[in-house]
């Protein structure tokens, strides 16, 4: 048997190699017998030759045969290679991590001898090497003889020993079908075809996007340059349904103005027929025969321009518009870079059989994963994979139960108060799980959840779930080499996310494209040039959506979203939520604090806390004042105060227990403390009805701007005091540096007086 031969040849390289066997090693010999003389001077040549030692001739040379030899994609293989491949790999590995990036490319070619033998045999057995994806080494029964047989022969066998195996093998079948009819699509091209997409190409944002960067090589390395230099050409309008954009390029000579109106030219932008056909059928516009909503009419021209996009005018009315024009871009993305790996195969296959020498083709990158989307919660992710499979029109879906299973929860598990407000109930809806990743895989006719890594397509994950995985530098365990080749990454919920751990979303982005530290059987022969520069993270495509703009994602906006064909932010003039305040006759007096370094604002805003806002406070007697707290750190600074000079307080933070926040609730409402410390993340993820609320004290302003109103009108309701209003007071302290905060709150029209004007206190009644 053919299971016997390998485990026995694995022995034999582990006796000679180390003259020492495992427990495991002897029961399995004495299982199997002898080995073979014949199959061990095999196994030897195979060790011998990955130890040789190459001249610059005999490197040359076998970069040439290289060129021609490796073919397959290099993440669409998901079988596991054998102990043959994995010792030849880890002798590659540990050759070229000290090499500079243009020797180790040749080395690990040639030192991945047994590899190529393999793929050379399967070559003269007329067998398309594609296949190899087809069989999971994992899964495999050893006893099974017709799996071994096809995964040695690529022989499709239509019967096996019981109806899992059968099963098992019918899926693998389908899939080889897929990849069949997709490369003999490939097949049937001629010069002329070539020379027909050649044109097409040209007009295809992927292509010049992602395409063969050698050709403009010089003008990236320029455009790199401008980057670093911050040379960047802003460019300001309006639009009616972007609202207000700020576009930044580098060179405005190959700019294209949006195509406003006209949804009849859809064919320009490229999407892959397959997927256009499921997206009209699946996004439905209310009343109009149009295929795309205004919004993603605009939004998704950008996204097809492959420019970085930050959009900050997220709702719960646009968030599905936003989740399905992704979630198209994505997949377009995806089937396209498949298409042209599977085209440039081709292409190597017939100038190998003509023996003619062909151009360099460069088209994948390190590892197979190009597509990362960070969302906050499992029940986004369960909502975005619906979208994927409805778009994709895959005929099946692998563990999508098990899946769903997860992801989901029963009716009888949903114990949400629908008497919260609306965005609450939309965002906490479901499985709100914060611990999460998933990779999924796509084939022609399915898409499989539950996909490794480094055999995605597509991961989907929270920020938690990455950074567990990639860990801290010291750790023992952590990988982020499925990072190292994302070309687009999609942060959804941007704001929910800033809520959480924004330090996660750093961590992971401080992580992308970078060089990996292990091969991952990558075919160096064909990643683009870029990867191997280091140079990824200026033509990866970062998407963000927001509800709203913080400095945290400016800070992201101006660090991480460097492409080299330009990046957009867009916003919209804000009313101002201090209009939706139903209170009357109250004096909301806006204070502003000077200060002229970012570092000391936090030291400047407590100083005039304790030195004026609270001692007057203490003088009037006033109980019921709650002091609203955006920063976590700032509220243990207050909180220690409070306990050093005894006042009458109580607290309540997103890490208070549930039976400490009832006795604070209680506490407050009687009266028995005059002060409660009250934090936004608190209020967001609980978002109680706070009653006994007589002032109101904003140390800063909520990054949440509905949250000054909310709280403001909970007043009304806890006073029962006809004439109470006029007891009212409520401060806001602020400086420059809450601009965005206070844009939000008292509008755009007046942000500028309140922050530049001569008076330092503003009164809106």
């Amino acid at each position: 048997m053919l299971n016997m031969k390998r485990k026995v040849n694995s022995l034999a390289k582990k006796r000679n190699k180390k003259n020492k066997l495992t427990k495991k090693d002897w029961k399995s010999l004495e299982e199997y017998g002898t080995l073979n003389p014949i199959e061990l001077e095999e196994s030897e040549e195979e060790e011998n030759l990955s130890k040789r030692v190459f001249t610059e001739d005999q490197l040359d040379e076998g970069i040439k045969r290289e060129e021609y030899d490796k073919m397959t994609y290099d993440a669409s293989d998901d079988a596991s290679d054998d102990d043959d491949d994995d010792e030849n790999d880890e002798n590659a590995e540990d050759i070229y991590l000290d090499k500079p990036n243009s020797s180790y490319r040749k080395l690990v070619g040639l030192l991945q001898v047994n590899k190529k033998r393999k793929v050379d045999k399967m070559k003269k057995e007329n067998v398309d090497i594609n296949k190899t994806d087809k069989v999971d080494v994992a899964k495999s029964d050893l006893g099974n003889k017709e799996v071994e047989m096809k995964y040695e022969s690529g022989l499709q066998q239509e019967s096996g020993r019981n109806k899992k195996d059968n099963g098992e093998k019918k899926e693998r079948e389908r899939e080889g079908k897929d990849e069949e009819e997709e490369q003999g699509k490939a097949e049937g091209s001629s010069n002329e075809d070539d020379e027909r997409e050649d044109e097409e190409n040209e007009k295809d944002e992927f292509e010049n996007h992602f395409g063969d960067q050698q050709k403009r090589q010089q003008i990236l390395n320029s455009k790199v340059t401008m980057i670093e230099q911050k040379q960047w050409k802003l460019i300001n309008y309006e639009n009616a349904s972007l609202k207000q954009v700020s576009k930044y390029i580098l060179n405005d000579d190959g700019e294209k103005g949006d195509d406003e109106n006209n949804k009849s030219n859809i064919e320009l932008l490229k999407i892959r027929p397959k997927l256009l056909e499921t997206w009209k059928k699946v996004n439905k516009v209310n009343n109009s025969n149009d295929i795309f909503t205004d919004l993603q009419w605009h939004l998704f021209q950008q996204f097809n321009k492959y420019q970085d996009v930050l959009y900050t005018n997220r709702n719960i009315e646009n968030s599905f518009e936003l989740r399905y024009i992704y979630a198209l871009h994505a997949l377009n993305h995806i089937y396209k870079v498949r298409n042209r790996i599977l085209k440039n195969n081709e292409k190597l296959n017939k100038a190998h059989a003509a023996g003619k020498d062909i151009d360099e083709i460069r088209d994948q990158g390190f590892t197979r994963p190009k597509v990362l989307i960070l969302l906050p919660f499992r029940n986004s992710a369960m909502s975005l994979a619906e979208i994927l499979i409805k778009l994709s029109g895959t005929d099946q879906q692998e563990n999508q139960n098990r899946f769903f299973e997860s992801y989901g929860i029963t009716p009888e598990q949903e114990k949400i108060d629908l008497k919260k407000p609306a965005d609450f109930l939309e965002t906490f809806k479901g499985n709100i799980d914060d611990m999460f990743r998933i990779g999924i895989k796509f084939t022609r006719k399915s898409m499989k959840f539950y996909a490794e890594f480094y055999s995605a397509d597509i991961i989907i994950a929270s920020p938690l779930g990455l950074r567990m995985i990639i860990g801290t530098e010291g750790d023992k365990k952590r990988d982020f080499d499925f990072l190292s080749s994302i070309e687009v990454i999609i942060v959804d919920q941007c704001d929910t996310l800033l809520m959480q751990n924004w330090d996660h979303v750093e961590h992971i982005f401080s992580h992308m494209n970078l060089i990996p530290q292990k091969s991952h059987d990558c075919d160096f022969s064909r990643v683009k040039n870029w990867y191997l520069d280091g140079r990824a993270r200026y033509l990866r495509q970062t998407i963000i959506l927001s509800d709203y703009l913080t400095p945290e994602i400016n800070m992201l906006f101006n660090k991480q979203m460097n492409n080299v064909d330009g990046k957009m932010k867009i916003k919209h003039h804000h009313q101002g939520t201090i209009l939706d305040v139903n209170v009357k006759n109250i004096r909301q007096i806006f204070t502003r604090i000077e200060c002229n370094s970012l570092s000391e604002i936090d030291d400047i805003r407590f100083k005039y806390f304790i030195e004026k806002i609270l001692p007057k406070t203490r003088k009037m007697n006033l109980s019921h004042v709650m002091i609203f707290i955006p920063s976590y750190f700032d509220f243990v600074r207050l909180r220690n105060y409070f306990e050093e000079n005894t006042i009458s307080f109580t607290s309540i933070s997103e890490y208070t227990n549930v039976s400490d926040v009832t006795r604070a609730r209680t506490y407050f409402l009687n009266g028995k403390k005059n002060y409660l410390l009250y934090t936004e993340r608190f209020h967001f993820f609980r978002r109680h009805h706070m009653k006994g609320i007589h002032h109101v004290i904003f140390y800063a302003l909520p990054d949440h701007a509905h949250f000054y109103s909310e709280l403001l009108n909970s007043i009304q309701s806890s006073s029962s005091d006809k004439n109470s209003n006029e007891k009212i007071t409520i401060n806001v302290i602020f400086s420059k540096y809450d601009k965005l905060r206070l844009e939000r709150v008292v509008g755009s029209g007046k942000v500028s007086k309140i922050l530049q004007g001569e008076k330092k206190i503003y009164t809106f009644s």
